[in-house]
């Protein structure tokens, strides 16, 4: 072996050592000097990192404490915290602008997210429940100053990117999107990549929600005592194209929950463009999966409350309920649910504070079919022990000779329904109930109140009449009357009289 040979093999380890002692001093410069933070904070409202304290003694490992992370592009904001983590990452992908955490294990995982929306669609009541994000104004409002011209591709590789092959974050304590929000013990993996003005994705990723409570909002208790799954993936997608709800097209995954319903208040923010009912009471347990493909889910769940309160200006009910909420399909993208197969039963119930006041009601409510949008709108069929909390229920202020009248024991009915903020709306209702037979329609909107229902009982036959605060009886040609009026209140009368 010749001189120069030796010399050439002793100094290719020597070479390789002292590469590796620069590119390890140059990772620990690189994190532990804000030089990693210049790189990555170019523009901070769409991206910004930062941590209290970081080393990379180990080569390709960081050991951080405190980090933050928050972004955002045309759709959301969102943030992130980890109290402590072990960051696992690509030197090389430094060099290519992109931070590439190829194994994180993270302590004390924070997360928020909330949707861009403009600020005409937000209410007050959303948006009280919605997470702030440090460094973002609130509300998070959709930006009125005109689109600057989309970037050319060059000007888009100037944005750093971040990519985690391998997250799991034990303890994750807090999870808030939009105005859901979890507190507890749950675990976090998955994966996901952020090129912003290019590309982003997600998944697979799943958060295990080992014990909490879910609430809406800060502090509005939905399920207590609470655990369950979710899993999604989200397929990559351009940021710069598809906004808002669009993005639900890309979101495939599952998520089951259970737990106990301490109080049913919290269903009174979805009701608060109605004064009333008022609901309270729990006590129960409930449980929820759906299974989402492409933004279309399917699924249901089943809750049971022991004691179970609506409040009425005109008097309270008062029982057990138990039912099933059937999803055969969720359009969530355009916010239509449907919940045919749905069902709901209330026994033991007692009313107080209405002119007939009763114990011991029972009623099973079905939804042959239904959705979920703007609103309820849906075909029903019940069955209760007699008619007169339904006046309660549905706002129907009959006066109180009509209530005896529609009593109707042991009654049996079907209904079209409409329930859309200060309207009650009921079509094609037709019931039975000991000798008498009723058919009829009822709109109440505000303070205007319309009726007109056909009592039968053999061969006689009688019409009400309700106007606003005022009602009538028919008693000659009731039927002929019936028909003129419902013919009349029909939406297509007009194209069938031509």
């Amino acid at each position: 072996m010749t001189a120069r040979v030796r010399t050439l093999w002793i100094a290719l380890p020597l070479l390789a050592m002292g590469l590796a002692v620069a590119a390890w001093a140059a990772a620990q410069t690189i994190v532990s000097t804000r030089l990693l933070r210049g790189w990555v904070n170019g523009n901070p409202e769409e991206l910004l990192l930062d941590y209290e304290q970081a080393s990379a003694w180990v080569p390709g490992v960081i050991q951080i404490r405190g980090l933050t992370m928050r972004g955002s592009d045309p759709n959301v904001q969102w943030s992130f915290r980890m109290e402590k983590a072990s960051i696992s990452f690509s030197f090389l992908d430094l060099l290519r602008k992109q931070f590439h955490a190829t194994r994180v294990r993270a302590e004390g995982l924070v997360f928020r997210l909330r949707e861009k929306q403009d600020k005409s669609e937000m209410s007050s009541a959303h948006l009280k429940r919605l997470p702030s994000i440090p460094g973002f104004s609130d509300p998070p409002g959709k930006e009125r100053a005109p689109e600057p011209p989309p970037l050319s591709a060059t000007e888009k590789r100037r944005f750093w990117s971040v990519r985690v092959d391998d997250l799991a974050a034990d303890p994750a304590p807090d999870i808030w999107i939009e105005i859901y929000r979890f507190r507890g013990h749950a675990r976090v993996t998955g994966s996901f990549l952020l090129r912003p003005h290019r590309e982003a994705r997600v998944g697979p990723a799943a958060v295990e929600f080992l014990s909490g409570v879910f609430l809406l909002g800060p502090e509005e208790t939905m399920l207590s005592s609470a655990s369950g799954r979710a899993d999604c993936v989200i397929d990559p997608f351009d940021p710069e194209k598809v906004r808002g709800q669009e993005v639900w097209r890309r979101i495939s995954g599952n998520i089951r929950t259970e737990g106990r319903l301490e109080d049913l208040r919290f269903l009174n923010h979805f009701l608060r463009r109605t004064p009333e009912p008022r609901l309270a009471g729990g006590g129960g347990r409930a449980h929820f999966a759906v299974r989402f493909d492409h933004g279309i889910g399917r699924g249901g769940g089943s809750f049971e409350v022991p004691r179970a309160t609506l409040r009425y200006a005109a008097g309270t009910l008062a029982g057990r309920a138990s039912g099933r909420w059937e999803v055969p399909r969720w359009d969530v993208e355009h916010d239509d649910m449907e919940i045919s197969g749905s069902r709901v039963e209330l026994k033991d119930v007692a009313t107080a504070g209405t002119r007939h006041d009763e114990r011991g009601w029972w009623g099973r409510f079905d939804v042959a079919s239904g959705h979920l949008r703007n609103g309820l709108t849906a075909q029903t069929a019940v069955s209760c022990r007699d008619a007169r909390p339904l006046y309660t229920l549905f706002r129907a202020n009959l006066p109180g000779w009509a209530e005896g009248i529609l009593k109707l024991e042991g009654m049996t009915g079907r209904a079209r329904v409409r329930l859309a903020g200060d309207l009650v709306d009921v079509e094609d209702l037709e019931a039975s109930g000991g000798k008498f037979h009723v058919a009829g329609r009822y709109r109440e909107k505000r303070e205007d109140r319309r009726g007109a229902f056909l009592v039968e009982s053999g061969l006689l036959a009688v019409g009400v009449a309700i106007n606003g605060p005022a009602s009538h009886v028919r008693l000659l040609g009731a039927r002929k009357w019936f028909r003129e009026e419902t013919d009349t209140a029909r939406p297509d009368a007009s194209a069938r009289a031509r």
